[in-house]
């Protein structure tokens, strides 16, 4: 079979009527998500140095640059942007990292080109599903083969929403399809060390995507076969047994993005019910009048299972940010001492902190035999609490009135109460929109 061509029909065939009125609901809570950890992002000082770049290199002033004055081209614009929303692990995971990776892309042009939001959203939708059915069809390639999905998967999905919006045919979307898979790349041996390389995988993913589907426009050509063929993805980034017949079943008939996926926490995914475990049993403790009290506390022990224990899970003193969000241990550390709905809580400041350190050495981590638990032993009394599912989690759904009070906490940092009404606002009603261009300059610094 020709995978490759059969998933370009799909992008190429999918009409908005196409798609389930609810799923459309559901990529309105991304959106407004993704925006939220973007401000968040804006912050940090590896999305200032990608936003410095862009301005000294001077593209056409295109697009939208989230919390900035100024504008760029299209491509330096998905950039910045899938930087930023990828940059302090909170974006949500929605199948795939498209909202990092497709989102950027298809926004940017999007408002370059003065298109309705409901072809934002449609163009969102196919190629985030895309992309989450290349990354579930692929054997071992984060966990063996060392690369990270969002580099490597990103920017065939936003080739596919940026190929859409720009109405290639079939045969142009192959061509985009299979420029964008000479682009992928990306490297997991970040996660060791915290380096900066993760925070710019999904930025560069939807820049490269982006790119790709504009060179197809222009004509360049792709291999016909990039997915499945002898020197193709799957072969080159995946083990042997990748699902190719799984990446076309039930195309437009049963979505891979779904059920949705939503950070509650700036932690890896894996880290989120437990922190929300100790956010809870914090919370509880205040209500009843009796606040936590840190220095009280003798032992902890997480029952973990699955990913939680992988060994690059498990490093106890990381010396960055990038580390540390990666360390189920200082994920633990962090939510015992400081307030983790606080996006910003998590600093260099708290990574250095002597206490959250001490913390983080001593959580003992072991194999969950009836569910993942999280024992706290607090002033002599100890302290059983299970991991429930999280906001945010297929089992927990993260729905538009949370998003909502995500998104205010999150921009509360970056922008005034006013200007977060309005964003909230125009995402509500994205699909009747006439104009993007409309909508992502609320995202701009004011």
């Amino acid at each position: 079979m020709n995978e490759t061509c059969e998933v370009a029909a799909f992008v190429a065939a999918t009409r908005y009527e196409d798609v389930p009125p609810e799923l459309i609901d559901e990529f309105k809570v991304l959106v407004l998500d993704a925006l939220a950890a973007g401000f968040v992002g804006s912050h940090q000082p590896w999305s200032r140095a990608v936003n410095e770049l862009v301005r000294e290199l001077e593209g056409a002033p295109q697009a939208t640059v989230i919390g900035q004055l100024w504008r760029a081209d299209v491509a330096r614009a998905a950039f910045a942007n899938g930087t930023m929303i990828g940059a302090f692990e909170c974006e949500p995971l929605t199948g795939s990292h498209a909202a990092g990776t497709v989102f950027p892309a298809a926004l940017a042009l999007a408002e370059h080109h003065h298109l309705p939001g409901r072809e934002l959203l449609l163009a969102l939708v196919v190629g985030a599903e895309l992309s989450a059915r290349i990354m579930r069809a692929a054997t071992g390639l984060e966990s063996d083969r060392g690369f990270h999905n969002p580099g490597t998967q990103g920017p065939l999905g936003a080739a596919g929403a940026a190929g859409k919006l720009l109405t290639l045919d079939e045969r142009g979307l192959v061509n985009a399809l299979g420029i964008a898979g000479s682009a992928a790349s990306g490297l997991g041996e970040f996660a060791w060390e915290g380096a900066d390389t993760k925070r710019i995988h999904l930025g560069r993913a939807s820049q490269l995507g982006l790119e790709s589907a504009l060179l197809a426009a222009k004509g360049l050509t792709g291999p016909s076969t990039v997915l499945e063929g002898r020197f193709g993805y799957f072969n080159a980034f995946s083990l042997p047994g990748a699902d190719l017949e799984g990446l076309v079943d039930g195309l437009g008939e049963r979505w891979a993005v779904r059920p949705p996926f939503h950070k509650s926490f700036p932690t890896h995914a894996s880290h989120q019910s437990v922190v929300q475990a100790i956010q809870d049993f914090k919370a509880e403790r205040l209500q009843a009048g009796q606040p936590f009290d840190a220095g009280a506390l003798s032992a902890v022990t997480i029952h973990g299972s699955g990913r939680m224990l992988e060994a690059r899970h498990q490093v106890r003193d990381p010396d960055n940010v990038m580390g540390a969000q990666y360390s189920l241990p200082f994920a633990v550390a962090v939510a015992v001492a400081r307030d983790a709905s606080d996006p910003l809580a998590l600093n260099d400041e708290t990574v250095a902190n002597a206490v959250v350190r001490a913390i983080a050495r001593d959580v003992a981590l072991l194999p969950a035999e009836d569910g993942v638990t999280v024992t706290l032993e607090l002033a002599g009394e100890q302290h059983v609490l299970p991991a429930r599912p999280f906001t945010g989690s297929p089992q927990n759904p993260m729905g538009w009135d949370d998003v909502c009070e995500k998104f205010d906490r999150y921009a509360a940092h970056s922008i005034d109460q006013a200007h977060r009404r309005a964003i909230i606002d125009a995402v509500a009603s994205l699909e009747d929109a006439p104009d993007v261009a409309a909508v992502a300059e609320l995202v701009a610094a004011r």
